[in-house]
């Protein structure tokens, strides 16, 4: 049987090859890019953290038992692998929690809320997944390539490590539970939850590169 997130390949497929086609992924690889630019992506990257990671512990509550406790521990090696990033450049605590939300940063977080409010939990996972999925593809096909700057090489390093890579594993296969108990009409709205926000991935390396403003 064809699972639900095989239907969403070619979707993250692409969202993978434009991103890294995107010069801010592109620089990073080369080493060109600035570190004001990867700082502000840390600082804005953060602000959306703190609310995927808060999505994680709302949704957990309406999954299974396992499904729901797999949720809450997930993204926790993500969180120890920025919080040493944001130590090596000096990025206090101060700064990342009164620097403004950006508005395509402010955008991502409103989505996933507004699908877990509106359409239920089965949309709202689907709506996390690209997160993962796409880090993960986009690390993958830079394996080879090493960045000259030590903490982009960080950067790509930590998401194709093996705790990253059963992360994934673990969400897809919560996603796909959630689409194999879900009527027609709810994986429809999983699959347009999906590509929203493979949408705003997209989006989120042009607000890091141009270090977007209201």
């Amino acid at each position: 049987m064809k699972k639900f997130t095989d239907q969403l390949t070619d979707m993250i497929i692409q969202t993978r090859d434009t991103s890294i086609n995107h010069p801010f992924i592109h620089q990073l690889s080369t080493g060109e890019l600035p570190l004001v630019t990867f700082r502000y992506y840390l600082i804005q990257d953060n602000h959306y953290l703190t609310a995927f990671n808060q999505l994680h512990q709302v949704i957990a509550v309406h999954l299974s038992l396992q499904d729901g406790e797999t949720l809450r521990h997930l993204g926790e090696g993500e969180d120890a692998a920025r919080q040493k990033m944001h130590q090596e450049i000096g990025l206090e605590n101060e700064e990342l929690t009164t620097t403004p939300v950006a508005p395509t940063a402010y955008a991502y977080i409103t989505h996933m809320y507004y699908q877990l409010n509106t359409y239920g939990k089965e949309a709202a996972v689907s709506g996390l997944l690209p997160c993962y999925w796409l880090y993960s593809e986009i690390a993958q096909q830079l394996i080879h390539r090493r960045s000259p700057r030590p903490l982009y090489q960080e950067f790509f390093d930590s998401y194709s490590a093996a705790d990253f890579t059963s992360s994934i594993q673990a969400m897809i296969d919560i996603v796909n539970r959630q689409a194999n108990a879900a009527g027609q009409e709810t994986r429809q709205q999983m699959k347009r939850a999906f590509e929203i926000s493979c949408h705003y991935e997209k989006a989120f390396w042009q607000m890091a590169y141009t270090k977007e403003q209201w």
